[in-house]
């Protein structure tokens, strides 16, 4: 069966909620191979993933969701359990993969050295659409204390722990818009009268 990529794309979101049930182990490696196969400025590939399978590394993975929640909280009441992101993010049902990065292995710019950083987002990406194309419903979970999670996980010192990319058995259902194309996309400059020098 062929999948529409822009169907693929525009049917994605976000699931929070997982059913349990088993992901096969050849599905995890075609969304591990989704991640590796992604773009990488000068193919330098500075991402690592590191699939959690243990239940008390996943266990610990939880307890920091919730205390990196908590401190968000304290700052924006949205991420109280109370609120609209107050959900804490189920690491234990779903498959649970670390992403990280290697700022050693950027371009030298004169912008900023982080094509680290747009390596593991692109990745993530290609994690979250191959789920998506295996029938799975996923989420990138960024709420953490970062080095807190790289201890657990080993992570060198200075690499980057960008977060949690998890997927598994859907429990939810979600619709999703978008603002209006001619709101996003503008022609040959941004809208409004320019500035003068």
């Amino acid at each position: 069966m062929t999948v529409d990529l822009g169907d693929l794309m525009r049917t994605r979101r976000a699931i929070r909620k997982f059913r349990p049930g088993p992901v096969p182990a050849e599905d995890v490696r075609e969304v591990l191979e989704a991640a590796r196969w992604a773009p990488s400025p000068a193919n330098v590939q500075p991402a690592r993933f590191i699939w959690v399978r243990a239940p008390s590394v996943k266990e610990r993975l939880q307890e920091l969701a919730r205390e990196s929640k908590e401190m968000s909280a304290y700052w924006d009441a949205s991420f109280a359990p109370d609120g609209p992101s107050g959900l804490v993010n189920d690491m234990i049902t779903p498959e649970t993969i670390a992403v990280v990065s290697d700022p050693a292995k950027s371009l030298t710019n004169v912008n900023d050295e982080n094509g680290f950083e747009w390596a593991a987002a692109m990745s993530i990406y290609a994690m979250w659409l191959r789920a998506h194309s295996l029938g799975y419903g996923g989420v990138f979970v960024q709420h953490w204390l970062a080095d807190d999670a790289k201890r657990l996980l080993n992570v060198p010192r200075l690499w980057r722990f960008l977060g949690v990319f998890t997927f598994g058995h859907s429990g939810e259902a979600k619709e999703q818009t978008r603002l209006p194309f001619d709101d996003v996309v503008f022609v040959d400059r941004f809208p409004g009268a320019p500035r003068p020098r």
